[in-house]
């Protein structure tokens, strides 16, 4: 392919620069920003200054010090052909961590008649941003060496060992130095993980591991709930390995998906300290009250045989102390009906509030990652100026501290939300309506699981004008009135 820096010739409105986002997903935990937050910085660079994004390429999960990568060389042939103008990259190390390969994609792009910007660095063609950019070039290849060098012991560590460090979870072993399922065991992960996630807690667990005849760790039959549940939290069944408190991926093939266990550790994450017990009341532990404690069934019989026991739900902490706290019961008649009712408006797909509440998340998630990019960026050009001596290094370490606590609790943030998105079921609809349909003739104990899988929240608030609000896992809370 020849290599010329006449451009295809372009009028009128086409003469829009057109831009092409890069985006790479580093091997290494510590250095993996995620492709969403890259392509976010990267069309908010192109938006502000009038690009046209025709195109996003990405590789994921692949190293910086290959330049063996798909997207990376259709990127280049677009500029090559002409197809595109700019290459935009979240950071100048996305493109390359080689000294050698940055340079001469560089040069081919130039030579070409194109251009490199980063989306959170400084992309004047000055000799003082020529300069800065190579300093952040130089700092992206000894990253990539220190990375490089950890990545070996760590792989090493894999290689040699083929099995993660401390104990083998129960459901594997080791066979000629390598991580396989247990013959007898591993037929009992992924029930487990999906008896949680319909509702069943440790003893019950527990109880599916002794009824099925499987043996613990050290050949006993019975089992703990705290065993089971701690079991069931080790990455490895997901094909990952713990090394020096980072997770990464395994040499072995897990039991379960990663996304399983993502959804486990964000479920068991909302119902730790739960005591999870059979119930014979359809929300009692489920259902709470305004000032945040959990409401439990209770029944008043009035005698032994009386004709019309009173059956309801009360306030764990207004009982005992209702003259602060106000109204702390409300009899099952008045909520569960209305539980219900709910339920068959979302089977019939009458919820008219989830479209606009995933609106709403992909609206928080991209603040977020805006807000993360912002602060990386400034971080960024930080590091610049303490580089180039303009920043003295106390300035410089507590801003810089200031800064990473800032970004931190951005990125738990949209972990958070990311994790509410992970437990929003798929089917919200169809889900709903299996579960009336099996109303008549399900458990309390399956009714309860499907409200579960639905229901992040319900709260009830017994002031005046008492009513309920249910906070759907997929949309809006709705708000009834009792």
């Amino acid at each position: 392919m020849s290599k010329t820096n006449e451009r295809p010739s372009r009028r009128g409105a086409d003469m829009q620069p057109r831009a092409i986002l890069y985006l790479r997903q580093s091997t290494f935990r510590e250095e993996s920003i995620s492709l969403e937050l890259q392509e976010t910085a990267g069309r908010d660079h192109a938006k502000k200054h009038g690009y046209r994004v025709i195109a996003v390429e990405a590789d994921p999960g692949i190293s910086g010090r290959t330049w063996k990568r798909p997207a990376v060389l259709r990127v280049m042939e677009a500029i090559e052909t002409g197809a595109a103008d700019i290459v935009v990259l979240w950071r100048w190390s996305r493109l390359s961590r080689s000294r050698k390969d940055w340079a001469l994609a560089v040069d081919r792009i130039e030579t070409a008649g194109g251009r490199i910007e980063s989306a959170t660095e400084p992309n004047d063609i000055t000799a003082s941003g020529r300069f800065a950019r190579g300093v952040m070039t130089e700092l992206a290849a000894f990253e990539s060496e220190r990375i490089g060098e950890q990545w070996k012991e760590v792989h090493a560590s894999r290689i040699s060992k083929g099995l993660p460090s401390g104990r083998v979870p129960w459901g594997w072993q080791i066979i000629d130095k390598q991580l396989v399922a247990h013959p007898d065991q591993a037929s009992a992960i992924r029930p487990l993980y999906d008896l949680y996630f319909a509702g069943a807690g440790g003893p019950q667990l527990a109880k599916w591991l002794e009824a099925n005849g499987y043996l613990t760790y050290y050949g006993g039959t019975s089992w703990y709930a705290s065993t089971v549940t701690q079991l069931l939290e080790s990455p490895v069944h997901s094909g990952q390995i713990v090394h020096n408190g980072k997770t990464t991926a395994g040499a072995h093939d897990g039991l379960v998906s990663v996304e399983t266990f993502n959804r486990y550790k964000a479920l068991r994450a909302e119902r730790i300290g739960e005591r999870v017990v059979p119930r014979t009341y359809l929300l009692s532990g489920l259902l709470r009250c305004r000032c945040g404690a959990p409401m439990f069934g209770f029944t008043i019989q009035n005698g032994k045989r009386a004709k019309n026991p009173y059956y309801g739900y009360r306030c764990a902490i207004g009982v005992r102390n209702s003259k602060d706290h106000g109204p702390a019961t409300i009899a099952t008649k008045f909520v569960d009906p209305h539980v219900f009712q709910w339920l068959e408006s979302v089977g019939v797909g009458g919820d008219p509030t989830g479209h606009g509440q995933v609106a709403i998340q992909q609206a928080t998630t991209q603040k977020l990652i805006r807000d993360m990019v912002t602060v990386d960026t400034q971080m960024s050009r930080l590091t610049q100026q303490f580089a180039a001596l303009v920043v003295p290094e106390r300035a410089y370490t507590v801003a810089i501290a200031e800064m990473q606590t800032r970004y931190d609790r951005l990125q738990q943030a949209l972990q958070e939300v990311q994790s509410r998105a992970l437990l929003a079921p798929q089917r919200p609809h169809d889900d709903a309506r299996n579960l009336v349909n099996a109303w008549p003739t399900a458990s309390v104990q399956t009714k309860r699981a499907g409200f579960r899988a639905l229901v992040s929240n319900m709260v009830v608030d017994l002031s005046a004008g008492r009513n309920l609000t249910i906070s759907p896992r997929w949309g809006s809370p709705v708000v009834i009135a009792l």
